[in-house]
């Protein structure tokens, strides 16, 4: 009996004195980019923004959180009459970034599933985003794809032609972490 009480005891110690290993990994501006393709009836086009700042948290060599924000001023398509319009329907001295918080991972192979938040154009959304999941020795690799509706963020959506362009981006993200 005692050395069964002495077993409980060291065991309960052992298992209590152990250590969380918390990790931060932040983003690569230099090697990540945003990017989202638009259409319209007449015509597509995209935006490319590699300025972007992040964290991502380990705990016990599992994702825990991330926070991801960018500037809406820093993604370009290429055309500044387009991106001067965008900057204006976008209302970005109001609201000027987009940032997404998750805290929930699910990690299945080299696939994830991130739960979290988007705050954009003043307001949150509740999103589940999906993608690839590739760590090596000294970087983590996020990659994958995602739809965003503009009207769920209270965008009036611009027209040409009197046509409104589709209510739909096509978000592409591959974020790349360094460790702290």
């Amino acid at each position: 009996m005692n050395r069964l009480i002495l077993f409980c005891l060291l065991t309960s110690t052992f298992i209590f004195c152990q250590e969380v290993e918390k990790e931060n990994w932040r983003v690569s501006s230099k090697q990540s980019f945003i990017s989202y393709k638009g259409k319209h009836i007449l015509h597509e086009w995209s935006g490319l923004n590699k300025n972007i700042r992040g964290v991502l948290v380990l705990k016990n060599n599992q994702p825990t959180k991330i926070a991801i924000l960018t500037a809406i001023k820093d993604f370009n398509s290429g055309n500044s009459g387009r991106d001067s319009h965008a900057l204006e329907v976008l209302e970005v001295l109001l609201h000027p970034g987009v940032s997404f918080f998750g805290d929930y991972f699910t990690l299945k192979d080299n696939n994830f599933t991130i739960s979290g938040k988007i705050a954009f154009h003043g307001l949150e959304k509740n999103v589940q985003i999906q993608g690839t999941w590739e760590r090596k020795k000294e970087k983590i690799i996020l990659k994958g794809e995602f739809d965003v509706k503009p009207t769920d963020f209270q965008i009036k959506l611009p027209d040409f032609m009197l046509v409104k362009i589709e209510d739909n981006l096509k978000i592409k993200y591959e974020l790349i972490f360094i460790k702290e």
